[in-house]
């Protein structure tokens, strides 16, 4: 070589300054090409070895990354930054306990290196030693407080491990000091999320965004966050805004498809599952979830094969699956169980508290944890159930984080709970920290892993004894959960192997039913419901997803066999009409005979099931408390008998309900009965008219003797846990006798009469005539001292509505004996606000200390809500635990009637929250709030509006609840009320919806004169 060659040739240490900055940058081939140029000058130069081995590993390349970094550390045997990046190495390719020797040595060489503390905590989260893997990001943090991966590291253990205050510290300690990090602002939101402080957490990401407006992540998170807030256009805006930044982002492709499911986009949904798995095909929950969909819009091509497929990937993947999607699949025991078990180990809760050993002979303190406490299938079944336990021996409390519908179903589950406590908006450790404080023995959980469960609150593990009960079929996989409530026909003992709970079979139907579910007593028309004059109706009214083309053959065929016959099935969406017709057509059936019904009430769905003849089941998943509807209505149901728990419940019901005929074991004799009963009708009329006249003391509908067995089984958990024992399968054994656990026959308690109105009570004229008597054993007020119906009268002078009678002296406690200070609070403090505002508004904001006297005033939220804004209140009731209840919580409170309260002039506003419709007589105590309200004071009304349309449109179905209300005993309409108070002195200045009461209206007025 030329001396002038040798001379252009780079050096060394150029070439490595060269490679670094192109390593820096990301071009990872030239960086790779200028360190192997380095090796050839010097082969012995470590840390070229270390870099290219870096080269190597952020290129995909693990095997060579480490051959490398190891011949770097062959070189310098101290070289702490190359075993600390050879520990990420060994993670990367799952080698776990050779990376966490690797790591350890990094440390010790190097202890002041926070990289190397940093990678020693991942590892050992991978590990799963949580608590290490933290004090290692914590002293990473400690070493060098601008560690932004370390401390945001530290801060998710930490939120796994249930602390998650002290993560958020840590985020807001690097947030301060790094300003224009946004992973700081990331990772705090995910912790508020958890916290469900989701306003702060949206925030969070929103902030972590304008620090950096590619970041697709917290788009995404923000989206989750929207959605769960119910902005569902803003949370699929969020999602295309991450998708817009990071096309490949296969999880913001399934957060958009479930957000478009919500919308009921189906075929959106749809495209976006399939991108989504396109993307990333181990998503195998993704793939279960699409499947799912495709069951619930009908979409039936090939689907067999590719649930199988996807049932087969399960065992080649070690990810999560929802364990529900399995229900509906042929996807066997062992598979169920395997999906809970993942399902319940992905969750980040672990138990953190202590229990106390057990006192025997006590009274029970039962926790019902759900989220359906509203109208709700769940609900729906067991509103009987918490009404008819035993309060003597056991305190029952609801802990609900679901929609308060304002629902006369969700009225009913308050009054019948001992306490009912809202979790909405508290996150799920301080949430098992409130179950926990109120020391519940035994906590219910009825949902399963259905769709908004928050299984992290069971899974901290807040009472002593946890329970699997009605709402998730099936196993929840979980060593937090001791039982699971079944019956001898869904969960035979020899199926134990396949569930981590015991089972606890009760003696005739786990599932509970409600004996006072009303049937609209008129039936409609066929042609109202869209069925033929003639012929014979076959129906399903279970949900789409339960349908199978298996059975759909079935129907089919039967179909063909008998003429004039039509399958009648539920309207699920748009997609099922026509993928249902689509497939009907093509089995050679006309898919004019396929009738969909639409959604409907209640009690008008029940009145015209009594249109069809026969109710086909589904497999393999059965109709639940659609089967329970059916046979309530006096519909017979056929089904066929499965394998798993999802598919024995129609058959445990028609054992209970007397009819194990119609309970069949193949398919072939599941459509031979199915033919046989549509062609001999008299056979069908004759299993017709057993099942209407059994089937209020079959039981099935027993709902006393449920409550009793069901109360033995709770008993019976107690006792094996106070006999020092672990949980344990049991076997309740039947009661002799319905409805009583003993031959104790209790007194019957004395009628309580109305006493009755003689004039109207407005105008005092005495010329009124009845006017409608209305069912009111519905009420979630009645009891069995009250007469079971409200007879209304109507004044023809005045045009009044009132009832025939009212209550007087201690007989008006009876109808209010379960209405609880501080029930709902926090949904009641939300709707009163904007009226306590309205209030604000007219007063003037000077004047929000005035004093605020709340008549009747029930939970008390709108008077706390308005002592919130200042305004001095004062509550007012007749019974004496709420004014003693209400004065232990430090605010002003007085027993009595409206007209003895002695304080002439001293009140800025009076409320009458649903309360004037319950005055013996309004017109005093009209009068009596004028006298206490000072000149120009406000009057605030809250009560039923009966010249609204909603009002008349029930009354012209008969299906107005108003009228069976046992506390009212006056209707007014908008229009008669404005008269009223304009009679009594004051003028009429507001009128708004009332967002608490049933078409309801709020009336503000001043005071006059």
């Amino acid at each position: 070589m030329h001396p002038s060659e040798a001379a252009a040739q780079p050096s060394a240490a150029e070439l490595l300054q060269s490679a670094l900055e192109f390593h820096g940058g990301k071009q990872y081939g030239l960086a790779r090409q200028l360190y192997l140029q380095v090796l050839d000058q010097n082969p012995d130069h470590e840390v070229a070895w270390h870099n290219l081995g870096l080269v190597e590993h952020m290129t995909g390349r693990h095997a060579q990354a480490a051959e490398y970094i190891g011949k770097a550390i062959g070189l310098k045997p101290d070289y702490a930054r190359a075993y600390a990046n050879l520990a990420a190495v060994l993670r990367e390719t799952r080698q776990l306990e050779a990376a966490r020797e690797t790591a350890l040595r990094a440390v010790r060489l190097d202890p002041g290196f926070a990289p190397a503390q940093g990678n020693l905590g991942n590892i050992l989260e991978d590990i799963g030693e949580l608590e290490a893997a933290a004090m290692a990001y914590l002293e990473a943090c400690r070493i060098d407080p601008f560690f932004i991966e370390a401390h945001t590291n530290a801060a998710e253990i930490l939120r796994r491990l249930g602390r998650p205050e002290e993560a958020l510290n840590i985020c807001r300690a690097i947030a301060a000091r790094r300003a224009d990090a946004a992973e700081p602002y990331f990772a705090m939101g995910n912790i508020l999320r958890g916290l469900l402080r989701l306003d702060e957490a949206g925030e969070a990401f929103r902030r972590a965004i304008a620090l950096r407006p590619d970041y697709a992540e917290a788009y995404c998170n923000l989206g989750n966050i929207l959605q769960h807030r119910g902005d569902v256009p803003g949370a699929i805006a969020a999602y295309e805004n991450a998708l817009a930044l990071k096309p490949g982002m296969a999880e913001a492709h399934c957060n958009l498809g479930a957000a478009y499911e919500t919308q009921r986009r189906l075929d959106d949904a749809l495209r976006a599952y399939r991108q989504a798995i396109a993307l990333n095909p181990d998503l195998v929950g993704v793939r279960m979830q699409m499947l799912h969909l495709r069951r619930a819009i009908c979409d039936w091509a090939d689907i067999e094969a590719e649930e199988k497929a996807a049932l087969a990937a399960i065992a080649d993947h070690d990810g999560t699956i929802p364990p529900f999607s399995l229900l509906s699949m042929e996807s066997g025991h062992a598979l169920q169980l395997e999906a809970a078990r993942r399902w319940a180990g992905a969750l980040h809760a672990r138990p953190c508290f202590t229990h106390q050993p057990t006192e025997r002979g006590r009274k029970l303190r039962i926790g019902y944890l759900s989220a359906d406490f509203f109208r709700h299938a769940t609900a729906v079944l067991m509103a009987g159930l918490f009404e008819a336990h035993d309060h003597s021996r056991f305190e029952v409390i609801a802990y609900s984080y679901g929609a308060d519908d304002r629902s006369e179903l969700r009225q009913r589950l308050g009054n019948a709970f001992d306490r009912f406590v809202d979790l909405n908006g508290v996150g799920d450790r301080e949430a098992a920290q409130l179950i926990f404080d109120d020391k519940i023995d035994i906590l219910v959980d009825l949902k399963g892993y259905t769709m908004f469960a928050r299984s992290e609150i069971t899974a901290f593990r807040p009472a002593p004894i946890q329970v699997n009960f009605v709402g998730y079929p099936g196993t929840m996989g979980a060593d937090f959960i001791d039982y699971v409530i079944a019956d001898p026909v869904t969960l035979p003992m020899d199926q134990q192997p396949f569930y981590a709970e015991k089972i606890v079979q009760l003696p005739d139907c786990y599932q509970p039913n409600d004996d006072r579910r009303r049937i609209a007593e008129r039936t409609p028309t066929r042609a109202e419901c869209g069925l033929p004059g003639t012929g014979f109706v076959f129906c399903c009214f279970n949900n789409s997803y339960k349908l199978t083309p298996k059975f759909f053959d079935v129907w089919m065929r039967l179909l063909a066999a008998v003429p004039g016959s039509v399958l009648w099935l539920y309207d699920s969406n748009a997609r099922v009409k026509d993928n249902l017709r689509r497939e009907a057509e093509a089995r050679g059936i006309d898919p004019g005979r396929l009738v969909f019904a639409p959604h409907m009430m209640a009690v008008d769905h029940l009145a015209r099931q009594r249109l069809a003849d026969l109710f086909l089941d589904t497999l393999p998943y059965n109709a639940h408390t659609t089967t329970s509807d059916a046979l309530w209505a006096g519909l017979p149901v056929i089904t066929l008998a499965g394998d798993a728990f999802a598919g024995r419940v129609a058959a445990s019901l028609l054992q209970a309900v007397g009819l194990p005929e119609l309970v069949t074991h193949s398919l072939a004799d599941y459509e031979a009965l199915a033919l046989a009963l549509a062609r001999t009708p008299e056979r069908l009329a004759a299993i017709r008219q057993r099942l209407l006249a059994t089937r209020r003391t079959a039981p099935a509908f027993d709902t006393g003797r449920y409550a009793r067995h069901l109360e033995a089984a709770y008993t019976r958990m107690w006792e094996i846990r106070a006999d020092g024992a672990a949980p344990q399968p049991f076997a309740v054994a039947s009661l002799s006798t319905a409805s009583q656990a003993s031959p104790v026959i209790a007194p019957e308690p004395p009628q309580i009469a109305r006493h009755a109105y003689e004039v109207c009570p407005l105008c005092g004229s005495g010329a009124h005539k009845p006017f409608l008597a209305a069912d009111c054993s519905k009420d979630p007020a009645y009891r069995s001292t009250l007469a079971p119906d409200v007879r209304w009268h109507l004044c023809e002078d005045c045009d009044h509505f009132f009832t025939e009678g009212y209550f007087e002296g201690a007989d008006i406690f009876a109808p209010l004996a379960r209405e609880t200070l501080g029930h709902a609070m926090e949904a009641g403090r939300q709707a009163a606000a904007p009226r306590v505002a309205a209030i604000a508004r007219h007063v003037g904001p000077l004047n929000c200390d005035a004093a605020w006297l709340d008549v009747g005033f029930g939970n008390a939220a709108l008077l706390f809500t308005a002592a919130e804004w200042g305004f001095e209140a004062v509550g007012l009731d007749p019974r004496p635990g709420h004014v003693a209840g209400l004065r232990q919580l430090g605010l002003e409170a007085h027993e009595g009637a409206l007209e003895d309260l002695d304080a002439p002039g001293r009140f800025g506003i009076v409320s009458l929250d649903d309360q004037l419709p319950r005055m013996i007589d309004p017109v005093r105590a009209l009068a009596a709030a004028h006298r206490l309200l000072q000149p120009d004071g406000l009057l605030l009304l809250g009560l039923a509006n009966m010249d609204a349309m909603a009002f008349n449109l029930l009354h012209a179905q008969e299906a107005n609840p108003h009228w069976g209300e046992i506390t009212h005993y006056h209707m007014f309409g908008r229009a008669r009320l404005h008269a009223l108070l304009r009679e009594q002195g004051f003028q009429p200045l507001e009128y708004q919806v009332n967002p608490q009461i049933r078409i309801g209206m709020d009336v503000i007025a001043r005071k006059l004169g």
